[in-house]
């Protein structure tokens, strides 16, 4: 396995919450608004951590995927708490953003507004990938049926989450096991409320804005 792929998931993640806060800083000092800033932090911590992982899992056949999910830190809990507070620092910061935005800087907020609610959708995703696929290979049971005799590789699980986070239901695999359902369960939760109510109201604040 390469020196790339060693590197574990939470640590490519720390690494681009750092990048973020220092990017973040900047851009908060450069405005002259701590919103700014704080979007900045989300957009960067995010993206990069979204393009990072698509770069070192993606690419992994069966193989390298079992024994890459099977080293995986568990920090589940830690992982739903992250989340949380991604959410809830983009909401806020986009909230503050339009509702204080002038004429000016409408359009501009507005797009960075919608670049966060993309990266961050795409974040939750992934993360979701990686935990389903360390929960099949280091669990006693294989949790997902992939109707396949061929292992699954993260490209999978990658389909598996975000066919769960768009549709908020599996499609052409099956979950065996009542472990694995409470996960879904928690994703689906996730991606509805980001996606009713996170995005719809977002969007629409945006286009009154705008318009």
């Amino acid at each position: 396995m390469s020196d790339r792929s060693s590197i574990s998931g939470a640590t490519r993640f720390w690494i681009s919450l750092a990048t973020g806060l220092v990017v973040g800083a900047g851009a908060g000092a450069v405005s002259g608004r701590w919103p700014v800033g704080l979007l900045t932090v989300v957009i960067v911590t995010a993206g990069l951590s979204v393009v990072w992982a698509l770069a070192v899992l993606w690419p992994m056949d069966a193989d390298q995927t079992r024994d890459h999910a099977s080293d995986a830190d568990v920090h589940g809990d830690v992982g739903d708490l992250v989340l949380v507070l991604i959410l809830a620092a983009s909401l806020t910061s986009i909230g503050i953003l339009l509702a204080s935005a002038n004429d000016a800087d409408k359009a501009k907020y507005a797009g960075m507004s919608l670049v966060a609610i993309l990266t961050v959708w795409a974040l939750l995703h992934t993360m979701y990938a990686a935990r389903y696929a360390r929960i099949y290979y280091q669990g006693d049971v294989r949790d997902i049926d992939f109707n396949s005799d061929a292992p699954p590789r993260y490209v999978d699980f990658y389909y598996f989450s975000f066919n769960l986070g768009m549709t908020y239901q599996v499609s052409d695999t099956d979950v065996t096991t009542s472990h694995l359902r409470g996960e879904v369960l928690k994703h689906c939760l996730f991606s509805y409320i980001y996606g009713t109510v996170i995005i719809a109201c977002t969007i629409n604040l945006v286009i009154n804005l705008v318009g």
